[in-house]
């Protein structure tokens, strides 16, 4: 049973009247949302405009240049939004924060969001650089995605926040496009990241450099590998690994 308190609430720190697209990156397989939307947070040089507030969160602040922030936050630029976080989800708070986020995105009408995970493959070391397959919350996105250059996720399982949201969204008819880099599933993948933000460019035409991303490859390696140790956790509570399967009907 649903209490008051399992709810959350999106905070503008700065007025957002409207948005054209958002990006999605939280913590999930190979840390490829959060990686990916870090670095076009940072490239873009994008303004921190709200933040996420709720008694599901841990009793957590991030300090960022000397003051406490959110560990859920919201950036903008121009018609551009993003929202990543710098903890996992727990799996008890995902349907608030998810409804919280989309209800606030319809209020800013987005046109379209763009969620952005990676896929776990047993092959990952023999793979020099990752596919992006992507899968949308309704069938006229399969055009949107054949456009853009992007494989067709076709059949197989979503498990977590991402695959929440792909449901809330096709209720709501909020236009979501799931990208999903193949990537490893316990360890922080920049270059799974890499591939993301190139398909990102086909979807959306936003012009992001990824040289640095690749320079830095082993130090957020390093910088991030804690933040992947407490995701795992969460992951194996949500059963991830069925990620990893073929539906049966399917077979």
């Amino acid at each position: 049973m649903s209490s008051q308190q399992d709810s959350a609430t999106v905070v503008e720190t700065t007025p957002v009247e409207e948005a054209k697209y958002c990006l999605m990156g939280l913590p999930d397989v190979g840390l490829v949302g959060p990686i990916t939307v870090a670095h076009i947070i940072r490239f873009l040089k994008m303004e921190e405009c709200c933040h996420v507030e709720s008694d599901l969160l841990p009793p957590v602040v991030v300090v960022h240049k000397g003051l406490p922030k959110s560990p859920v936050r919201v950036f903008r630029k121009d018609d551009l939004l993003a929202v990543t976080s710098e903890i996992p989800i727990h799996p008890r708070a995902i349907p608030a924060i998810a409804i919280a986020l989309m209800e606030w995105l319809e209020s800013k009408k987005i046109q379209l969001l763009v969620s952005i995970s990676g896929f776990p493959v047993q092959n990952r070391l023999e793979i020099e650089k990752p596919l992006v397959y992507a899968v949308g919350s309704e069938e006229p996105l399969k055009e949107t995605i054949s456009r853009a250059g992007l494989e067709l996720f076709e059949e197989g399982f979503i498990v977590g926040t991402h695959a929440y949201m792909l449901a809330e969204s096709k209720s709501r008819r909020l236009r979501n496009i799931l990208l999903l880099s193949q990537s490893h599933l316990n360890y922080p993948d920049p270059e799974a990241a890499v591939s993301a933000i190139q398909a990102l460019e086909g979807l959306l035409g936003i012009q992001v450099d990824t040289s640095e991303l690749e320079e830095q490859s082993e130090q957020i390696r390093l910088m991030t590998r804690e933040l992947m140790k407490r995701t795992a956790q969460t992951m194996r509570q949500m059963g991830k690994g069925q990620e990893l399967e073929l539906p049966a009907m399917y077979r």
